[in-house]
């Protein structure tokens, strides 16, 4: 009969409370971690002991105001009125006696409209001083100009013919509209004389394409021998 049973040994009931406890310590470290951290994520939880001061409402980035242009009134400027004098009583006078002046003798010949695309611009010619055209100043004739389109434009490539005679000296002479630029982007150029020489209708000038045939009419020239009226500027105009 003793074969049949065993002997167990009695449970160690020390073990087992130290085990509980155990688990109790665990379990509360388990609990005291997740209170630390829910209340380092939101210290205002309702079991933090230590809730920091609640802090006041913070103000938004400033916003830029669209502020309004101050207009000044206009200045007030004073008109100066012109005071009249006296009235001066006019006295009789000599008549002075006509003299000689520089001015031309002649206006240039201008031929009738006719069916061709240039013609003179109003206006020219027009005559002055060799001031810019180069450095001979008296010492020098010439004539110039530019051409222009309908609308104002500058047009080279043009030809410009010159001939007759003066004092003698026969001319043959083309220029290209362009090539004086100290006149302008079409200016051209002829030098006439080394000094002012008078003449009347011997030289013309007349627009013409590169082929030779005429743009415009003959324009028979007047020249003055005056060192103030030794160039005469003549422009040129497209008109259809």
């Amino acid at each position: 009969m003793d074969d049949i049973y065993e002997d167990r040994p009695a449970r160690n009931w020390g073990a087992v409370i130290l085990n509980l406890l155990t688990a109790l310590v665990l379990l509360a470290t388990l609990l005291a971690g997740l209170i630390l951290a829910g209340v380092f994520v939101n210290p205002y939880l309702p079991f933090n002991p230590y809730p920091p001061p609640t802090l006041p409402a913070t103000l938004g980035w400033p916003t830029a105001t669209n502020t309004p242009e101050i207009h000044l009134p206009p200045t007030w400027t004073p008109t100066i009125t012109g005071t009249s004098g006296p009235t001066l009583t006019p006295t009789a006078t000599e008549t002075p006696l006509a003299t000689e002046t520089s001015t031309p003798p002649a206006e240039t010949f201008t031929p009738a409209p006719t069916g061709l695309p240039f013609s003179i611009q109003p206006g020219s010619p027009i005559y002055m001083a060799n001031s810019f055209v180069n450095a001979s100043g008296c010492e020098w004739m010439g004539v110039g100009g530019q051409v222009f389109d309908m609308n104002g434009a500058p047009i080279a490539g043009l030809s410009v013919h010159l001939e007759g005679q003066l004092g003698g000296q026969p001319f043959d002479l083309t220029a290209l509209t362009g090539s004086a630029g100290v006149l302008g982007p079409s200016g051209y150029v002829f030098d006439l004389s080394d000094r002012p020489t008078a003449s009347q209708g011997t030289l013309w000038l007349q627009l013409e394409d590169t082929a030779g045939l005429a743009l415009s009419d003959k324009l028979f020239l007047t020249t003055v021998e005056s060192c103030e009226q030794n160039f005469l500027l003549i422009n040129w105009r497209q008109v259809r």
